[in-house]
């Protein structure tokens, strides 16, 4: 009978032993499970803020369990290392587009002067100020002052880009002024270059009197650019038409040509910095117009829109508040 209790005794003293030592495996497995979750749960939460361009944690190399903590910094070192390389590129690129934006102006700027004295030299010709000129002689001399006047034109895009690019658009708001009136006055200071090029503006005012604040410089200057660029691309007819509407709160210009049309693809680089479309045209361009003129509208609280169908003809819309609100 001893025995059988001296043997229960050592069974029951060996199952508590071993219960005993899985609970403090147990207990431990959990402790570390918890430092692994703390430990990882760390080393996720520097990554999700570096993804915002936080690296400047850098983490104690002391509790690195699986050198995670190691390589993450090494990364964090190669990836501030490689932002400030590219900052230190942009900084030089910036510099060097200055330097160069400074020099064109710069160039241009010189080249007005002469650019201004040639055209009236050509006027003066044309005006047998200096003896009588057959016809020959006369086209050929009203052709280089039409070359002329679009070089002049050309140094003026850049020049007004220049001054856009330092100070922005600078707006001088004229309030209430009639825009068929404005319209009018400036179509018909157009009245030489187009019928140079053998065309004609057809005027559609949908309605008499609307007035508008704006910045008649400006909007004039949108204007100019947009008959421009319908006489460089206008090739079937020799007609261009300009319609005047109003919608609401707002009006728009549209400058309508039959020509060449624009390709879909480059509808979406028109407005671009120095970009110009492909056209059979001599005459030459800066590929500045359509971008100042969409800054200038855009200032303006308006917008830009275009329609256009290859080998049929682009629709250019302004459309502008009739009041400006700063």
């Amino acid at each position: 009978m001893e025995k059988i209790i001296i043997m229960t005794f050592l069974f029951v003293f060996f199952v508590s032993v071993i219960i005993f030592v899985l609970t403090v495996k147990l207990m431990k497995a959990e402790v570390e499970n918890r430092s692994l979750k703390n430990y990882i749960r760390l080393a996720i939460n520097e990554i999700n803020r570096a993804r915002y361009g936080i690296f400047q944690t850098r983490f104690d190399l002391k509790n690195d369990k699986c050198n995670l903590y190691k390589s993450l910094n090494n990364l964090f070192e190669s990836i501030t290392d490689r932002d400030l390389v590219i900052n230190e590129y942009r900084e030089r690129e910036k510099e060097n587009y200055n330097l160069k934006e400074e020099f064109i102006a710069a160039l241009t700027h010189d080249l007005k002067v002469p650019i201004i004295a040639q055209d009236k030299t050509y006027a003066l010709f044309l005006e047998d100020k200096f003896g009588k000129l057959n016809e020959i002689q006369k086209d050929v001399i009203s052709k280089l002052k039409d070359s002329n006047t679009d070089l002049k034109e050309m140094v003026n895009s850049i020049l007004e880009t220049y001054k856009i690019e330092n100070t922005g658009v600078q707006l001088k708001i004229e309030k209430e002024i009639n825009v068929n009136e404005f319209l009018k006055n400036t179509l018909g200071g157009l009245k030489n270059v187009v019928e140079s090029a053998g065309k004609k503006i057809n005027y559609h005012p949908s309605i008499e009197n609307i007035d508008a604040d704006f910045d008649i410089f400006l909007i004039k200057r949108v204007i100019n650019n947009l008959i421009i660029n319908a006489l460089n691309h206008s090739k079937t007819t020799d007609k261009i038409e300009v319609f005047l509407n109003r919608t609401g709160d707002t009006f728009s210009i549209d400058v309508v040509d039959f020509g060449d049309g624009i390709d879909e693809k480059e509808i979406e680089k028109i407005f671009n910095k120095y970009y110009s479309i492909t056209n059979k045209s001599a005459r030459i361009s800066s590929g500045l117009g359509l971008y100042l003129s969409n800054k200038i509208v855009k200032k303006h609280k308006g917008v830009i829109e275009v329609e256009s169908k290859k080998n049929e003809g682009s629709i250019f819309r302004v459309i502008l508040p009739l009041k400006y609100k700063d």
